[in-house]
């Protein structure tokens, strides 16, 4: 059996985050990101996604699902609702924090219900959950960059959340409508 540990298995395992830097083109664009990272989902996983108004994180969230096969609810935020339930190839609970006013409220939710579930959970405006979030999580920052694109900044803490990043990272790029390839998205390495 061989022992040698390539250099990307060495950055899965490091106790530094890995992170992905990711721009969007489009709408489309930043929900098949989403889909990437919803197929390497095995339940259980919390991602939190964080950015300004308009940027992208409840399409991200649409791309999550249509990667977990949720395909027949359509995926909108919850923002006066705070939770929504879907069903798919894993169970998948949709949240949006935007409306809390103290990190405490998110106890009055019942998101700390699905921990150690099968669930898979992604919070919109997660930075409002603070210390409430399990600190091993995905981490997707969207931020404008023009009228349609997004940069998307993926960052993974825990073992777990590494290895997705990993393999999302090792998937062929998005193509343009042109047909053509896209140049590869850039890694951020943590030396």
């Amino acid at each position: 059996m061989n022992k040698t540990k390539t250099r990307r298995d060495r950055s899965v395992e490091s106790s530094k985050p890995v992170k992905l830097d990711w721009l969007s083109r489009s709408p489309e664009e930043t929900r098949a990101y989403g889909e990437r990272i919803g197929k390497l989902l095995d339940g259980g996983e919390w991602i939190a996604l964080d950015g300004p108004l308009g940027a992208g994180k409840t399409q991200f969230v649409q791309g999550l699902a249509r990667g977990l096969g949720i395909t027949d609810n359509p995926i909108t935020s919850p923002t006066f609702v705070f939770v929504h339930e879907f069903r798919g190839r894993r169970p998948f609970a949709h949240a949006d924090l935007f409306r809390i006013e103290r990190a405490e409220d998110i106890l009055d939710l019942g998101l700390l219900e699905y921990l150690d579930s099968p669930w898979v959970v992604a919070i919109e405006w997660a930075d409002k959950g603070g210390r409430f979030l399990p600190a091993e999580r995905l981490k997707i920052r969207l931020t404008h960059q023009g009228e349609t694109s997004r940069r998307i900044k993926v960052e993974a803490t825990g073992n777990r959340y590494k290895k997705i990043v990993a393999e999302a990272q090792q998937t062929a790029p998005l193509q343009k409508k042109t047909g053509r390839p896209r140049p590869p998205a850039r890694a951020n390495k943590q030396r």
